[in-house]
Parts: structure tokens; C-alpha cells; sequence
């Protein structure tokens, strides 16, 4: 079976950032060779790992997270600027995988982040990987800051949540999107009991919704995979191995319906 080059999209989406594995792993059983790679915040994590060639030990170490396991690595911090350090998961993950400039890696990568100070888009696409993941990574209010020459980044989703425009795309290359951050299911029945968390991450994703579909518009993907962004909590890494699953059966699903319309 040939194969078929893709530039690949990944989306943010905290915990259901690990669904990206299986996506990935689907789409390499199905014929695709991935030679490019941008993400934000848990698909710039992920990402990250597949361009780097590590993402087999990652995903066994992330499916071997329990409650405990996921708490132990949150260092809490003592400031105004985010709850966690987020110091912790990055040790551990140098642990599993050594650090590596982005530029040496054998697949092109771009991680996504945007500077407070500025509201600027920044595309981390050279040096530290774990620097570029960590200032994607850093949630508004729940991880610190990343303070780098004169920027202060946070979180890549608050001004580009599906980087369409960040993946380095050959001519001949299929465009795909992974998007875990999708609109909500058609119930809604995780809406109807509301707190103040709830409201804050809901309305969040909503914006970032938005952002994404006027993304896809823009630069509309060969292959669009969605999984909703009520599947999973955005903390519940200890639900990793059936987070893995939900992804590969999301990019089953949209191959087989991009299939079914090139038939039909």
C-alpha cells in the first residue's frame, strides 16, 4: 500500500489532548506517513513526542497514570499568576524523554503560544523542545507563566486552538485536523448541573470553538477528526488509555466518511 504524505493539526484540549495518540496510530495504520507536525497546548505535548520519535513510551506512560499518580505531579504554587509551576510534569518528562532542540528533531514541528503582553501569536518552531511545549502548555490561571526574552506566554488556545497555518506543508501533503476541542454533544446534559468551574472552561472552549471553525474555513483540512469537547474533563489524564481509544475511533470514524463521500 503507498503511503500518503499528511502535515498534521493538533488541537488543545487538556486531557483529551491524549487522544491524539490514537488518532495518530489509526492514521499510520490507514496508509499515512506524517512528515509535519504544529500543535497547541496538549497537541503541541503530543505532537512534540511523535516528531521527536518518542510517542510509544509516552503513551505507555501516560496510560499508566492513576489519581494519585496524575496529583504527585502537580507542584502547586504559591502566586498570583497560576495554581501550578507545572516544573514537576516537565522533570518527569525529561525523565522519560531527554530534551532535544526542535530543529534537530526528524520530523518538523511548531508548538503555539501567545504573549500577554502583546495578545501576539508566537510560533515556537526552534530550540528546547520542552520550553516550546511548556509555554503552550500553560493554561491561563492554572499553570505560570513562561517568561522568555521580553514575552510573557501562556496557552497557545487563546489565539490559535487548531494551527492550520503553523504546519509546514510540502506540495502533494494532506492536511489534517485533529480537533478535541470540538462542539459539544448534541444533549447537553453536562451543562444542565453548572459550577463555577464548569462555567469558566465551558465558556472558554466555546471561544476557542469558534476560533477553530473560522480556522477550518480559512485553511480547510483534507480531514477534519473531532471529538467533542464534553467526552472528557480536561484533568482526567488517568482516563488516558480509553482517551487513546476515543481518538483512534474519532479518526476511524472521519476516514471512513471521507471514503464514503469520495465514493459517492
Amino acid at each position: 500500500m503507498s503511503k500518503r504524505r499528511a502535515a498534521l493539526v493538533l488541537a488543545g484540549g487538556g486531557a483529551r489532548g491524549v487522544a491524539h495518540i490514537g488518532a495518530i496510530e489509526e492514521l499510520e495504520s490507514q496508509g499515512f506517513e506524517v512528515h509535519a507536525v504544529a500543535g497547541t497546548s496538549m497537541g503541541a505535548l503530543v505532537g512534540g513526542m511523535y516528531a521527536s520519535g518518542h510517542l510509544e513510551p509516552f503513551k505507555e506512560w501516560m496510560c499508566a497514570l492513576d489519581k494519585y499518580k496524575v496529583f504527585s505531579l502537580v507542584d502547586f504554587a504559591l502566586s498570583t499568576e497560576g495554581l501550578v509551576k507545572g516544573n514537576r510534569v516537565i522533570q518527569a518528562m525529561k525523565e522519560l524523554v531527554p530534551d532535544v532542540n526542535i530543529e534537530q528533531m526528524p520530523t518538523p514541528f511548531a508548538a503555539v503560544a501567545a504573549d500577554l503582553l502583546t495578545g501576539r501569536e508566537v510560533v515556537l518552531d526552534s530550540g528546547g523542545l520542552y520550553d516550546a511545549i511548556r509555554a503552550s502548555i500553560s493554561i491561563p490561571s492554572v499553570f505560570q507563566p513562561v517568561r522568555k526574552d521580553d514575552m510573557v506566554l501562556v496557552d497557545g488556545g487563546t489565539v490559535n486552538p487548531l494551527p492550520l497555518n503553523r504546519v509546514r506543508r510540502e506540495p502533494g501533503d494532506v492536511l489534517i485536523a485533529v480537533d478535541v476541542s470540538a462542539p459539544f454533544a448534541a444533549d447537553g446534559t453536562t451543562k444542565k448541573s453548572l459550577n463555577y468551574y464548569k462555567v469558566l472552561t465551558a465558556s472558554s472552549e466555546i471561544m476557542q470553538q469558534h476560533i477553530a471553525r473560522l480556522m477550518c474555513k480559512l485553511y480547510k483540512p483534507d480531514l477534519l477528526i473531532e471529538l467533542p469537547a464534553d467526552s472528557f474533563g480536561i484533568f482526567e489524564f488517568y482516563r488516558s488509555g480509553e482517551i487513546v481509544e476515543a481518538g483512534r475511533m474519532a479518526a476511524r470514524a472521519a476516514l471512513e466518511q471521507s471514503l464514503a463521500v469520495e465514493a459517492g
